[in-house]
């Protein structure tokens, strides 16, 4: 079904091969307004589908997917090309993300697609991962940020990326074992 929240979605995932075109050509005020762009995006479509009850399957799906895209593409790109990132803070957040997903997927196999809900925990996990690459690209290019201040939010973003992953583990084998 189209709706608009899901065209929003649409256009986010569009925007993450721009973003990553933009980090890797070294265009970074650019990929820091691609990024905006698309974190606002993501905020609005979930706005606009409980506000004009547009909430739909395909938008349940497509969101996360749209996010972690985003997001990931941020990590690897500021880890592996630019290494302003460093590479353990990725390896757990692109882990967790393809735990999150395929524990999504798994739910779906056994119907239970409804019952894919965000925590607090998740979605205080996901706000520090969009955070650290905002302030990463604010970095770049204005060197506002000290070094140490850097690394103080990408041991606070691991430690809630670990422990959402904690629970999102838990979650998902108590409700594939029945609820």
């Amino acid at each position: 079904m189209v709706t608009v929240p899901n065209v929003v979605t649409v256009i986010r995932v569009f925007l993450v091969p721009v973003f990553i075109m933009t980090v890797f050509y070294g265009r970074f005020k650019l990929a820091l307004l691609v990024f905006l762009l698309a974190s606002l995006s993501d905020a609005l479509d979930g706005f606009l589908a409980r506000k004009l009850k547009q909430v739909t399957t395909v938008g349940i799906i497509l969101d996360p997917i749209a996010d972690k895209s985003l997001i990931d593409s941020g990590y690897l790109l500021f880890s592996f090309f630019e290494k302003v990132i460093p590479v353990w803070l990725t390896v757990i957040v692109v882990s967790r993300d393809i735990l999150i997903l395929f524990g999504s997927w798994l739910l779906s196999i056994f119907g239970k697609v409804e019952k894919i809900r965000p925590t607090f925990l998740g979605k205080a996990t996901a706000f520090l991962q969009f955070i650290t690459v905002l302030v990463v690209l604010v970095n770049i290019n204005c060197h506002f940020f000290l070094k140490s201040g850097l690394y103080i939010l990408f041991y606070l973003t691991g430690i809630f990326t670990v422990m959402s992953a904690i629970q999102y583990t838990y979650r998902g084998i108590k409700e594939l074992n029945g609820g």
